[in-house]
């Protein structure tokens, strides 16, 4: 047997075993890799103030959190004076009007519909909304758990690819068996997409909060606290904005304001999650590659657009920069197919 395919029998081998190794953290390592390739303009900008790279990744893991958990935190501080304002018994009048409307509306419908509806209605007190709630707030920690475990897993792969960057690159650039011009400028084809990614989600993100914040303000509610909530609901796949825009048209109708309900009911659905969504977002992604990369991506801005929508429906929320990255490589490796190996 020739060396070389002794060779490639082994390193297919352990390249196996290797994935199966890092299984468990595998996707954490690639959503690592792919947020430092896209926020590594950031690192660099750190790196003009503090020489030391360990300090500086470091740091900028510090800011790329402040992203986060400033938000965040603005959440859970209004959500805890929120509900240390409530009124008992305002929510059991709540409640009974709730109930009492439901019914009304369900008297329009067929007796074998209306009749087990209206009894499940009637069964609803706040023993057992506060029996649901402690249930659904279980499911939400299991969620958090999970998820606050994969966002320390991510951090730490983060602060050393930012620590490692640089040598990675030049790493890679050097291994990939084209030419380096080539390699090179694949990875720049990618780099810029996510960066795109990555801002211009950002940017979409703010501007349907913001537009949602504005919104519910004069109906009552706090536009920071739903501004913020809306913003990063915006970002879940199929759901999105629904889970939040929802119950507050139904609180809003439950309060005897019909006309209200609606108004936010259609402003959800038609101007932030059509017009901002799915028609202003990709103005935004064309706006983010000319003006924000010293080097524009030469992807057209719907093919960015649908692929987030494509990693999403096929990743999770992760998928927003899977689904583009993937998106980038493949175009990229066309790109050199066309111009290196067409006619060879």
């Amino acid at each position: 047997m020739k060396p070389k395919y002794f060779f490639w029998i082994i390193f297919a081998f352990t390249t196996y075993w290797i994935l199966q190794l890092y299984k468990p953290f595998l996707m954490n390592l690639i959503v690592a890799l792919l947020l430092c390739v896209a926020t590594f303009g950031l690192k660099k900008f750190i790196d003009s103030f503090i020489k030391y790279n360990f300090i500086s990744s470091f740091v900028t893991i510090i800011v790329f959190l402040g992203i986060f958990i400033i938000p965040i935190t603005l959440v859970i501080n209004s959500t805890i004076n929120d509900i240390s304002k409530i009124d008992t018994n305002k929510v059991l009048q709540f409640t009974d009007e709730a109930k009492r409307q439901s019914i009304e509306l369900l008297e329009q419908f067929p007796s074998s519909i209306k009749n087990s509806a209206i009894d499940s209605i009637k069964s609803i007190n706040i023993n057992t909304i506060a029996s649901h709630a402690v249930n659904i707030s279980g499911i939400i920690g299991k969620i958090g758990i999970n998820f606050i475990t994969d966002l320390i897993f991510i951090l730490i792969f983060l602060y050393l690819f930012y620590y490692y960057g640089v040598f990675l690159k030049n790493y890679i650039i050097d291994i990939i068996p084209f030419d380096r011009l080539d390699s090179k400028d694949i990875l720049d084809e990618v780099s810029g997409v996510l960066k795109v990614v990555f801002f211009s989600t950002i940017i979409s993100m703010i501007l349907q909060g913001l537009s949602f914040g504005i919104a519910v303000s004069f109906f009552g509610f706090s536009g920071i606290l739903f501004g913020v909530l809306y913003g990063i609901a915006s970002i879940i796949p199929v759901v999105g904005g629904a889970i939040v825009w929802i119950p507050v048209s139904l609180y809003i109708y439950w309060g005897g304001d019909l006309s209200g309900a609606i108004f936010i009911a259609l402003y959800s659905m038609i101007f932030i999650g059509t017009i901002i969504d799915n028609i202003i977002k990709p103005v935004i992604i064309n706006i983010v590659n000319r003006m924000m990369l010293n080097n524009p991506v030469k992807i057209n801005e719907m093919v960015i657009f649908i692929s987030i929508l494509a990693g999403l429906a096929s990743f999770g929320f992760w998928g927003i920069i899977i689904g583009p990255t993937m998106s980038a490589f493949f175009i990229a490796l066309l790109r050199t197919y066309k111009h290196r190996f067409k006619n060879t």
